[in-house]
Parts: structure tokens; C-alpha cells; sequence
């Protein structure tokens, strides 16, 4: 082959291989942070591990660390572990309960249900008593459990990772196979009884003594790692000597240590007594306070202990923990107050926030596209003081009829996501804030009370 003739082939090759102008046009224009933020946002709102996860962060563990801040840096320190104690063990929580469930599933399932282990947690406690209750729960597996993967897939393709979509896609069809094969026998509930029972009992073994063990954990890093043995939150305004004095620089005392260790082992106690009052209906038929407690005692549908679950793992035995083994009255009283406001934020606070945003937007929603109230709220939310904003799968499904008013829709649900944890997480930061000053103000009046400083 001459030169030129190859040349001229390489130049034609290249003018083959080269994109076409209307080509280059054609790419998928690249989006804006506020689509993907908003993406994400229906991520986030798909999973209450995510959820909870994000309300930790943003009405807990920033607060806390933003006012350990405004003391001292060793106050800013002591923050920062019990914010990323917090965080690192909400981050564990579904990984350790789908461990747990493969690892129980091989003691209590026969042949191949051992390897469904996962779908078969799914199982509400309350749907695993009679062929009537398992027959509910099968129907509300197959219709919810598909829609879920179905959305988060679809939320993954639009941000652009099509491989993480057809991972959640793939698992649709194995799972409704496994699902319509079910047949109810009683010896099938009773074994995933105890696989769910044991579960929690598991979990609440491993969550428990890790959140309860902050109290003590807490004591040990200031003294070992901040050299300090007294309360840190007082050391801006009192000196060590003062500090004795006022009774801030006591060692863990045998009782502390007792009931210090005893936090360890509080969750699986409480939950193991929570089980057995709630196993027989008989029991809970006319009992308001244990209707409630058996429906928080269970997993929401993608593995995390709903709140009274959560309850029971994390905010029992920390508190309890922390309660046990302050150093001192001010840091002891401090703490109970921060708890006392930790409840209802925690309980109320993202509906306070989130929930009232939702209903002003999905007021301003109706009257834009003349159609009738319930997007961003459920229709038994409407009325309430406190609503609870809806989930993305109700955003997405009362809005599939009218693709303009969906992304509108969608638009407004990420508002009321961030915005709602936004305000919610100041309004925590506020009242730590204020928390933390009542100590000062509580100090300097003993000062002059015992005449130091």
C-alpha cells in the first residue's frame, strides 16, 4: 500500500470515527444542583435509615457540636464524639440488621428459605399470627416492596447511576417469586416469629451496649485523652481549684460504675419485656400503652427499627448511660435538660418543621393546579397541628396523572426536606445554646453563694 493511499484511508477512518455536529448536540445537558439535590431528597426520604440518619445529623450531632464549640475546644471534643458516636452507629444499624437476619436465618429457616432470610424480616410481628394476618402481609409485600425498589431505581437512573438502578430492579422478580410461592402453615409463622424476635434481641444486644456504653466512654476520653477530671462545659468561666470545690472534679464513684455497666445490657432487658407482653393479643386488645409499644417494636419495610425500636437501641441506654456517670450536679443537670428538649424534638420536631411546610406548600399546590388537597401530606394530616409530611411514594403517586404538576410536586417535597431540617436543627442549636447558659448562670451564682473564684 503506498503512503498516500493510506494516508488518505486513516483520514477517512477518522472522519468515520469523528462525532457528527448533531451528535455532539444530543448528550444529556448536564444538571443543575438543585435536580440532583432534589433527587436526592427522594432518596433520602425512600429509606428511614437515610431519614433518620439526616434528622440525627441535623437536630443532634451539628447542634451539639456547634455549641461545644462556643465553650472551649475540649467541650468542642467531647462534642464531636458523641455526635460521631451517634452517627457511626446509625450508619451501622441496617447493615448489622441484615447480618443478623442471615445469620439467625440459618438456626430457625428450613432449605431454601434460609437464603430469603432478608424478604422474610420484612414480615410486620403483627402479620405473622394467623393465616388472615400472614395473607395481609404477603399482599402488602408484594404491592409495597416492588414499588420501592421500582422508585428508588428510577431516582438513581435520573441522577445518573444506572448501574445502582438495575442493581435495585434486578431484585424485583426474585423477590415476588419468593413472595407468591408463600404458603401459611402454622409451624411457617412460628419460625419467622423467631427469626424476627431474635433479631431484635440481637440487635438490641449489639446497639445497646454500644450506645450505652457513651457514659462511660465519655469519662474515660476526658480523663485520658483530655487530661481533665472534672465537667469541660464549665472550664471557660470556672478554674480547676473553683471546680473541686463546687464538686465538678469527682472520680466515678462504685455506684456510678455499677449502674455505668448496667446501660450495657438495658435494650435486649426492656425488649425482650416488651416481646412477651406483646405476643398475645388478648393481652394488648383494650391496652393503649401496649397497642402502641407493638407497633413501634418492629422494622420498618427497608430494615430499621421503626421509633419505638430505635427508642429502645439508642435513646434508653445512652441517657440512662450518660445519667449514671456525669461528674458532677451542673454537668447532671445539663444533661437532663438537654433530654427533656431532645424528646419532643425528636418526636415532634421534624413534624413541627417539615410537617408545616408541607401543608402551607401543598396548600399553595392545590389552588395552582385546581385539584385537591394531599400531596405533600397525607389526607388524615390535614387537620393536625403537628402533620407529618408524606413520603416520596405518596408525592410521586398522587401526582402521576400530571407530569407538570409532579415536578412541581417534587420541587416542593425537597424544599420541605431541607428546609424543614434547616429550621429544625436551629431550633435544637437554640435551645442547646441555652442549655449550656443555664449552667453558667447556675455556676456563677454558686461562686458567689460559696465565695470562690
Amino acid at each position: 500500500m503506498s503512503a498516500v493511499v493510506y494516508l488518505n484511508n486513516k483520514e477517512n477512518y477518522a472522519i468515520e470515527k469523528a462525532p457528527s455536529k448533531s451528535q455532539v448536540n444530543t448528550a444529556p445537558p448536564k444538571k443543575s444542583l438543585w435536580e440532583i439535590a432534589k433527587n436526592y431528597a427522594g432518596i433520602i426520604d425512600s429509606r428511614e435509615s437515610i431519614t433518620r440518619l439526616f434528622l440525627d445529623l441535623s437536630a443532634f450531632d451539628i447542634p451539639v457540636v456547634i455549641a461545644g464549640a462556643t465553650r472551649n475546644w475540649k467541650s468542642f471534643l467531647e462534642a464531636c464524639l458523641e455526635a460521631g458516636w451517634s452517627t457511626c452507629a446509625l450508619i451501622f444499624a441496617p447493615f448489622l440488621t441484615k447480618g443478623l437476619a442471615k445469620i439467625t436465618g440459618k438456626f430457625y429457616l428450613d432449605g431454601d428459605e434460609k437464603n430469603q432470610a432478608e424478604n422474610i424480616s420484612k414480615f410486620y410481628r403483627e402479620e405473622l399470627h394467623d393465616e388472615e394476618s400472614f395473607n395481609r402481609g404477603k399482599k402488602r409485600l408484594l404491592e409495597e416492596e416492588k414499588k420501592d425498589l421500582e422508585r428508588i431505581g428510577k431516582l438513581y437512573e435520573t441522577l445518573g447511576y444506572s448501574a445502582k438502578a438495575e442493581k435495585y430492579r434486578a431484585k424485583i422478580e426474585p423477590m415476588q417469586n419468593f413472595y407468591k410461592e408463600l404458603e401459611y402453615s402454622p409451624q411457617l409463622i412460628q419460625r419467622y416469629n423467631k427469626l424476627k424476635e431474635t433479631i431484635i434481641v440481637g440487635q438490641s444486644a449489639v446497639e445497646g451496649f454500644l450506645w450505652g456504653g457513651f457514659g462511660l466512654a465519655l469519662r474515660w476520653f476526658r480523663k485520658n485523652v483530655l487530661g481533665e477530671e472534672r465537667f469541660t462545659g464549665t472550664k471557660k468561666y470556672l478554674n480547676d481549684k473553683d471546680s473541686k470545690k463546687l464538686g465538678e472534679a469527682e472520680e466515678l464513684g462504685p455506684l456510678q460504675k455499677i449502674l455505668g455497666r448496667s446501660a450495657l445490657g438495658l435494650a435486649p432487658v426492656l425488649n425482650m419485656m416488651w416481646m412477651k407482653l406483646t405476643r398475645n393479643p388478648e393481652n394488648i386488645a383494650n391496652n393503649k400503652f401496649l397497642q402502641m409499644v407493638k407497633s413501634g417494636m418492629d422494622m420498618t419495610h427497608g430494615l430499621f427499627p421503626k421509633l419505638g425500636l430505635l427508642f429502645s437501641y439508642t435513646t434508653v441506654p445512652k441517657w440512662f448511660g450518660a445519667f449514671c456517670t456525669t461528674q458532677g450536679v451542673d454537668e447532671l443537670i445539663e444533661r437532663v435538660i438537654k433530654f427533656c428538649t431532645l424528646i419532643p424534638s425528636w418526636w415532634l420536631g421534624h413534624r413541627v418543621a417539615n410537617g408545616n411546610i408541607a401543608k402551607y406548600l401543598d396548600k399553595k399546590l392545590a389552588e395552582k393546579f385546581g385539584v385537591e388537597r394531599g400531596i405533600l401530606l397525607e389526607e388524615n394530616q390535614l387537620s393536625s397541628m403537628t402533620p407529618e409530611a408524606a413520603k416520596i411514594h405518596h408525592v410521586l403517586e398522587k401526582t402521576a396523572h400530571n407530569p407538570e404538576l409532579q415536578a412541581e410536586a417534587q420541587n416542593a417535597h425537597a424544599i420541605t426536606l431541607y428546609l424543614g431540617m434547616a429550621l429544625h436543627s436551629i431550633g435544637v442549636l437554640g435551645v442547646t445554646l441555652l442549655a449550656n447558659q443555664i449552667t453558667k448562670w447556675r455556676v456563677e451564682a454558686k461562686k458567689k453563694i460559696a465565695g470562690v473564684g
